[in-house]
């Protein structure tokens, strides 16, 4: 059952065609969307919006290792980077991956999803000479009510080829942890 629930999480967060609600990790970070910062007015002297830092935790990955996942969002861009203590043949122990990604608000859990597609050169991993794709999905969700910190639960899959998401290549891996 609980492959299932991650296997779906994955695909839903390499998903490209569904909407991404606003986020209410933070109210002043306004909606969030994947994809460009939109139109800009023309105005040559406006600043550029500041990077707003939605998620920063170091979490369990397998329980034995970690990943240090960081959300940030600049604009109508979220760009996601995790670190992995351990690459288990998708990657060099140590790699960062960064890409981009997006922020889903479920406001009658009280919980946050994060999701992000990262792709890995041909030359590293287990795909052999096509790229390695990889998607992460987490679910952050304050629990029990009242408390301080956010359950968070996720986990990482891989596939071959580029923009491919079918059968993953190893078992995705497990995240857990507080934040």
């Amino acid at each position: 059952m609980r492959r299932c629930i991650l296997i779906l999480a994955a695909a839903l967060a390499c998903s490209t065609d569904l909407p991404a609600p606003g986020s209410h990790a933070d109210s002043s970070a306004g909606p969030t969307t994947e994809g460009g910062s939109g139109s800009g007015s023309g105005d040559s002297t406006t600043a550029a919006p500041e990077p707003v830092e939605l998620f920063d935790a170091t979490l369990d990955l397998e329980l034995k290792q970690d990943v240090r996942v960081t959300v940030t969002q600049t604009g109508d861009d979220v760009t996601v980077s995790a670190k992995l203590s351990r690459g288990y043949g998708l990657v060099a122990d140590g790699t960062t991956l960064t890409g981009s990604g997006r922020v889903d608000a479920y406001p009658e859990l009280g919980a946050t999803g994060y999701t992000a597609r990262f792709d890995v050169p041909a030359d590293a991993g287990l795909c052999g000479g096509e790229v390695t794709s990889i998607g992460l999905s987490l679910f952050a969700r304050v629990y029990p009510e009242g408390a301080d910190d956010h359950a968070v639960y996720g986990g990482l899959t891989a596939y071959c080829g580029g923009d491919d998401f079918g059968v993953p290549v190893i078992e995705p891996l497990r995240i857990s942890g507080r934040r």
